[in-house]
């Protein structure tokens, strides 16, 4: 009796986990999710850098219906995704505010508060795609890859020219990995056109995604996603805003004139 009953839960166990693997291939995906640089910024509906640079400390979602997309909102899940680079002296441990911003269309709707989850480590990812690795699909975009991140990372032949050689925010070092944070985000009302503003403390080098999966897509009957492709991912960079290297000009002139008053006196 007890035999069987071990065999029945297995395969119980073995029928539960095939039936999450093929709903989770089974997703279609309407790339329609852009990181932006933030909310009242010239990138704020991402600029398709391939991939996007935002600072460390401000991001955000903004929702470009495609024509391949029901054009839903986005339902439950629906996570913030961080992916922070392993490498010698590596810091992993992203932070994100513990509520976003939404403004409701984007940039003259209304606003509201949205809650963000605690942050869940996922392991480290040292190859394939992000959302594979989260479980969500082979079917989401295979193009947010190990390679296409470390290539960006560390400047050798990234898609986005600007990152190459030693501009790319980790030039020199060897990446083994990447640990991939993910936090939930309390909304099943972000539609089309619609931005959700963030703010936190990333780790230079890290990638910014965001994926939402929501009923059935009417043209296929399967599960629909809404994700972000690499071409319209944020990437975490060292490298100043324009409007802070004029402030820091500014001040080091003010430095230069007051220290010519003081020799003169």
């Amino acid at each position: 009796m007890r035999k069987v009953l071990l065999l029945g839960l297995g395969a119980l166990a073995l029928a539960l986990v095939t039936s999450c693997s093929a709903w989770a291939d089974d997703i279609v995906d309407p790339a329609d999710l852009h990181i932006g640089t933030g909310a009242g910024t010239p990138c704020a509906q991402g600029c398709g850098a391939d991939p996007n640079t935002i600072s460390a400390t401000g991001f955000d979602i903004f929702y470009n219906p495609n024509q391949n997309s029901s054009q839903n909102p986005i339902g439950d899940p629906f996570y913030l995704i961080v992916a922070s680079a392993v490498y010698t002296g590596s810091s992993n441990s992203p932070t994100v505010n513990s509520t976003a911003t939404m403004y409701t269309p984007y940039p003259n709707g209304t606003t509201t508060t949205v809650s963000v989850g605690p942050a869940v480590n996922n392991g480290t990812m040292t190859s394939g795609d992000i959302y594979s690795f989260l479980g969500l699909g082979s079917q989401i975009t295979n193009s947010f890859n190990f390679g296409n991140m470390v290539a960006c990372d560390t400047g050798v032949g990234c898609t986005n020219g600007s990152l190459n050689g030693s501009n790319a925010p980790l030039f020199g070092q060897t990446i083994t990995g990447y640990v991939i944070t993910t936090f939930s985000i309390g909304t099943t009302n972000f539609g089309p056109q619609d931005l959700l503003d963030f703010t936190g403390t990333l780790p230079i080098g890290s990638y910014v995604a965001a994926i939402g999966i929501n009923g059935v897509d009417p043209k296929t009957g399967k599960p629909e996603g809404w994700a972000v492709p690499f071409t319209e991912s944020g990437i975490v960079t060292q490298t100043p805003e324009p409007g802070s290297l004029l402030l820091l000009g500014a001040g080091l002139l003010g430095l230069a004139v007051l220290a010519g008053r003081r020799l003169a006196a």
